[in-house]
C-alpha cells in the first residue's frame, strides 16, 4: 500500500507546478523527501495523472533490455528512466543493471530474484549412533553444537530484549 494518496500527490504536483520553488521547497511544505517530488513531477509530466493509479506490473527480459538500452543510448538517469517507463522504483531498473552487469540477457530472464537452497536435510532416517559411520555421526555432532550454538544466541537476545524494555519502563 502506497503512503500517499492519489490525490496527495497530485496536490504535491500541481503545487510545484505553480509555484516558481523548487523540490526541496515544495517537499519541506508537504513533509516530501525532495527526490520523491521530482519522481511525482517527472512521471507527472510524461504520463499524466495516470502515472499515480495503482497497479501491479511483471516486466519481460525484453521490456528490461529495452529500459537498460534506453537509458545507456541516452545517458538518462534512473530517476529519469524510471518516470519515461512508469517503473514506480528506482530499485527496480538498479537490480536490473545489476543482473545484466553480471551476467548479461539471460541474466534477466526472472523476475524474481533467485535465492540459494538451503542445505537440507536429505530425507534421512534417524539412526542410531552404532550405525553410523565416521563422517555421520561428525555431521551430526556438528549440526548438534551449530542448533546449540543458534538457540543459545536466541535466548540471549530474547534477554537483552526483555531486559531493554524493564530500563525503557523505568
Amino acid at each position: 500500500m502506497s503512503k500517499y494518496t492519489k490525490s496527495f500527490k497530485l496536490q504535491v504536483v500541481k503545487d510545484y507546478e505553480s509555484s516558481r520553488f523548487g523540490f526541496k521547497t515544495t517537499g519541506d511544505k508537504y513533509g516530501v523527501i525532495p527526490s520523491t517530488v521530482r519522481k511525482w513531477v517527472n512521471g507527472y509530466q510524461i504520463h499524466g495523472q495516470s502515472y499515480f493509479d495503482k497497479y501491479s506490473q511483471s516486466y519481460t527480459a525484453d521490456f528490461k533490455l529495452k529500459v537498460l538500452k534506453q537509458m545507456r543510448d541516452n545517458d538518462l538517469s534512473l530517476m529519469r528512466i524510471t518516470a519515461l517507463f512508469n517503473i514506480p522504483a528506482v530499485s527496480t531498473v538498479l537490480k536490473w543493471q545489476r543482473l545484466y552487469d553480471a551476467g548479461g540477457g539471460s541474466a534477466l530472464l526472472s523476475s524474481k530474484l533467485e535465492r540459494p537452497v538451503m542445505n537440507q536435510a536429505k530425507d534421512k532416517v534417524d539412526k542410531a549412533p552404532k550405525d553410523m559411520t565416521q563422517e555421520e555421526l561428525l555431521e551430526e555432532v556438528l549440526n548438534l553444537r551449530a542448533e546449540r550454538d543458534y538457540l543459545k544466541k536466541l535466548e540471549a537476545l530474547i534477554q537483552q530484549k526483555k531486559l531493554a524494555a524493564k530500563h525503557k519502563s523505568r
